[in-house]
Formats: C-alpha cells, structure tokens, sequence
C-alpha cells in the first residue's frame, strides 16, 4: 500500500470535554451499533463520549472505558470519507475496551490495544460494516496512518488501533 497520508486528524491531546475548541477537521459524529443498541452520536460531548463509551465498552465483564479520542476521529475520519462517496456507513462494533481476563479469552494475549491504561484509556477497536467489505475498510484505515490495522477477511471485520506506528496484518 502506498504511504498516502490523511488530513491531520485533529489534535492529538484533545478531549471530548474540549472538543468544542478542537479543529474541524475531522467531523465527531459516528454511527454505531453493538447488538441491538444503534446510535447516531456527537462524541464531541460529554453525552456522546458517554454513549460511545458503553457502545465500546468489555461487554463479557460489563466493564466501560474510555476510548481514545484518536481512535474516535480515525474511525469518524472513515466514516465521512465514505459519506463523501454517497456511502452511509454504519459500524458494527465486535470490540472495544477489553479487561486482561476477555483478551486472554479472546486472543490468548497479555497484551494488546484493547486493553485499557490505569485511566481506562484503550486504544483499539473491531469493527465491521454493510457498507463496505473489510478489505477496503482496512486499506482506508491504513490511509489514516494512525497505527495498526488487522484484516479478519474470514470474519469479515477489522482492527484498528493508534499505536501511533503504523502497522498491518492479515489472519483468518
């Protein structure tokens, strides 16, 4: 994949409580669903961080965190560009925050994105859409250079974090 760059996406130290004094560069609206709980939220607010929080929370130990406001924009970034295109894209949430006890279920792991900082800060998320096939979604996930970003194709989702060093894999 080319090394092509997005916008900025917005300060990085921004918070959803200063959002508001945060660049317009990338829109703060997303469009999620995890199970039967849908949403359309503005995150820029304390409502809609909230909100986002619980669509992204631990939900085998019921667990919420905080999502990492870069995570937020990289995934609103990816919405708008396929908006831009006449393509509405809803994100189905497979994961977000992860206790040490669920990602060792999951991946067998002591480490990983999903796990939350001593905050509650975590900075991955899994996701799928109707939209679009994975395989795109990852190649623009990667155009956002934010971190890593892992292609499920047999699952049909990906992963995407901001590690900050930008990183790709492929597994089943």
């Amino acid at each position: 994949m080319a090394a092509c760059a997005a916008p900025a996406l917005a300060p990085f130290d921004a918070r959803a409580d200063n959002a508001a004094n945060a660049t317009n560069a990338v829109p703060t609206l997303l469009w999620l669903r995890r199970g039967s709980e849908e949403r359309q939220i503005d995150y820029s607010t304390a409502e809609g961080y909230r909100a986002v929080s619980w669509l992204m929370r631990d939900v085998k130990a019921n667990v919420v965190g905080n999502p990492d406001w870069r995570l937020l924009q990289q995934w609103s970034w990816m919405q708008a560009w396929l908006a831009a295109y006449g393509h509405h894209a809803r994100f189905d949430v497979h994961s977000g925050l992860r206790t040490p006890a669920t990602n060792t279920y999951f991946e067998g792991k002591r480490a990983s994105f999903h796990l939350p900082d001593r905050n509650m800060v975590f900075r991955a998320g899994d996701f799928s859409t109707p939209a679009a096939p994975s395989e795109y979604m990852g190649r623009l996930a990667y155009l956002s250079q934010q971190g890593g970003v892992g292609f499920y194709q047999t699952r049909d989702f990906i992963h995407t974090d901001v590690r900050g060093r930008v990183v790709t894999w492929r597994a089943r």
